[in-house]
Order: structure tokens, then C-alpha cells, then sequence
């Protein structure tokens, strides 16, 4: 693996891990933009999307799994990108303060999540490591 392709997995895993700290730290806010068509609870989608983001990460910082942590991230993005585009459908994000919680706030994420779907998407399909 090249070394700016080590960076770019290790940069992946780090946002990843932030993102997912920051489901434990402050639940009520990711819990908001769960769709409420989605059977179960908020927090039971938080809590799988948490899990999801540090799964990611960990299998995207060892070399020998991070074509694992790739197909995990996009996933993960994946879903979280539905949730965005239900959020900006709806008129935007219930509880959010100020321009944060409008629709405008909501469909300039949706595009903004794309990059990231390439980027675990171009991990994901990174030839898996020689054995050695």
C-alpha cells in the first residue's frame, strides 16, 4: 500500500471515529435525524450507526482489513446519506437551531456526503494486501 493510500485509510478511520465519539457524546442530536419511518427507536439506530462508525474505523486502521473497513464505511455512509436526504424531504432537522435546522441546511448535506461515499468506495476496492 502506498503511503498516501495509508494516510487517506487512516484519515478516513480518524473522521470515523470522531463522528462516532460524537454519537455517544451527544446522542440527542443524531438521534433527531433517525427517519421515523425506520422501525425500532432513535436511539437503537444511534446506537447501531455508533457502532457501525467505530467498527469502520478500527477495521480501516489495520492494513490487512482495511478493504473490510472501506465496504463498512461506504455502508455506513450510505445510510447516513438516506437519512439526509429523508431530513431534507422533511423540511429539515427538527430541533436544530437557527439555519441549521432547515431544509436549505438539509439538502446542502446531501451532496456534501458523495465525497465520502467515493472515498470508502475507492478503500473498498484497494487490492487486498500480499501475504508476507
Amino acid at each position: 500500500m502506498t503511503p498516501q493510500a495509508t494516510r487517506s485509510r487512516l484519515l478516513l478511520a480518524a473522521l470515523l471515529t470522531t463522528t462516532g465519539a460524537a454519537h455517544i457524546v451527544a446522542p440527542a442530536g443524531f438521534e433527531r435525524l433517525v427517519p421515523l419511518w425506520l422501525p425500532g427507536t432513535p436511539r437503537a439506530w444511534n446506537r447501531l450507526a455508533t457502532a457501525a462508525e467505530l467498527g469502520s474505523a478500527a477495521l480501516l486502521a489495520a492494513h490487512r482489513t482495511a478493504r473490510s473497513g472501506g465496504v463498512l464505511a461506504f455502508a455506513t455512509i450510505a445510510g447516513v446519506w438516506v437519512a439526509n436526504v429523508q431530513a431534507a424531504l422533511d423540511g429539515g432537522y427538527s430541533g436544530l437551531p437557527g439555519w441549521l435546522g432547515t431544509a436549505a441546511a438539509a439538502w446542502v448535506r446531501v451532496p456534501l456526503q458523495l465525497p465520502l461515499l467515493w472515498w470508502a468506495a475507492r478503500i473498498a476496492q484497494r487490492p487486498p494486501p500480499t501475504a508476507q
